[in-house]
């Protein structure tokens, strides 16, 4: 018997039980489409925690000041740390010989005014350094300089949202801010980044694009701050990302032992995080695998049931085809066409609701998905194998009726 023929007979006997066909195949289009959904989440997630890692570079070390309360800030108090400090930067300079770039960053709450406009970002008052260890650069103009820093000129490069808010589609280089009270001239915008700040975001980061860099010494000078000359956040980059791990304990050390182990900051390491997420992510992608495959193992077992069952009934059917030439061979190939069908059809409609289900998650929980080729295409192999692992015990039951037998059923 043909192929062709094989399908056209088990697309008959298909669309012969309607109803019946569809309630099999519903086991199956769940499983697939939790499948795909479940891959469709786990590559936005990787993607996403990629993009984060990216942006803080892979050879990067972040070390934040943490604010203490309480009896952490009085015991900070009798031992004399005052938290991080130019000091610390001057001090992890000359300790650590690979670094490539440091940069201190101090945040300064004051409103960022141009006419009637209101910048939402954040000022951020750091040194020359911050360019090149972000990876994060000028697309108009150019950044801070050494010399702005020697001489605390007031002047500002807006990152590509602040330059929207503030002036629109208008050139900003030449022109005047006010930040608090203090006038700054603009010489630069730097290039648009896109961040992801999803649920499922590995990394929170801030908007980069809304935030606006002055010299830190310009702010040391102009702004009030309760921390006084202290800074809030320390960007460092080594020569080595093998180094990575290594250099952030020497950091550790070199603080502790300066800040006369006080709590009062924490070193955040990107890859670390990364692998850490990536273990999280392995452990949901096993729990929610798991739950595809039960519902694929109970869609294969419907097929089966449903299969065993078209067998009895089609007795009379195989045994005519046996008594005219058909081969077991023609009959096995019959039954499971059919089944292959069925599991396909399943698969087909679970991936059209699975990626309806990722677009649904994307919408309304705000996590990345992404569905790429390979996840259809693997949801889709998956059915297809149900079909020929579940469909094969009930083909074979018919390939091997007694022809006698099978015409003599009632």
């Amino acid at each position: 018997m043909r192929n062709s023929e094989d399908v056209r007979i088990g697309l008959r006997s298909i669309l012969a039980h309607k109803l019946r066909s569809i309630l099999t195949t519903l086991g199956v289009v769940f499983g697939v489409a939790g499948l795909v959904s479940m891959l469709s989440i786990a590559e936005g997630a990787r993607r996403e925690a990629i993009e984060q890692i990216r942006l803080l570079g892979t050879n990067s070390i972040r070390v934040n000041q943490l604010v203490l309360t309480g009896e952490a800030r009085e015991e900070a108090d009798r031992k004399g740390s005052d938290g991080l400090s130019p000091g610390d930067v001057r001090l992890l300079q000359y300790a650590l010989p690979n670094l490539r770039g440091i940069a201190p960053l101090r945040f300064v709450e004051e409103p960022v005014l141009v006419k009637n406009r209101e910048a939402t970002g954040r000022v951020v008052a750091t040194n020359a350094d911050y360019s090149g260890v972000t990876g994060f650069r000028p697309a108009v103009g150019r950044f801070v300089s050494e010399l702005d820093l020697a001489n605390a000129k007031r002047v500002a490069v807006l990152g590509a949202g602040a330059k929207q808010e503030l002036f629109g589609f208008r050139n900003p280089l030449g022109q005047r801010l006010r930040i608090g009270d203090s006038w700054f001239t603009v010489i630069g915008m730097m290039e648009e980044k896109h961040v992801q700040s999803g649920r499922s975001s590995v990394i929170q980061l801030r908007d980069l694009n809304k935030d606006i860099y002055i010299p830190l010494t310009t702010a040391q000078a102009r702004f009030a701050s309760e921390a006084g000359v202290g800074i809030h956040e320390v960007a460092i980059q080594v020569e080595d990302a093998e180094q990575v791990v290594a250099t952030a304990e020497i950091v550790r050390r070199l603080l502790e032992r300066a800040h006369r182990n006080v709590s009062d900051f924490e070193i955040v390491v990107p890859s670390q995080l990364l692998a850490q997420a990536q273990q999280t992510q392995r452990v949901f992608n096993i729990v929610i695998g798991s739950i595809a495959a039960i519902s694929l193992l109970v869609g294969g077992i419907g097929i089966m049931n449903i299969m065993l069952t078209t067998v009895t009934e089609r007795t009379r059917e195989i045994g005519v085809r046996r008594a005219l030439g058909a081969t077991r061979a023609a009959i096995l190939r019959q039954f499971l066409v059919e089944t292959l069908l069925m599991s396909a059809a399943g698969g087909l409609a679970g991936i059209l609701l699975g990626a309806a289900m990722a677009r649904g998650i994307n919408a309304f929980a705000g996590w990345q998905t992404v569905i790429s080729l390979e996840s259809t295409a693997v949801a889709f192999l998956v059915a297809a194998a149900l079909g020929v692992a579940f469909g094969l015990y009930p083909a074979r039951r018919a390939a091997l009726m007694d022809p006698i037998a099978a015409l003599r059923f009632e």
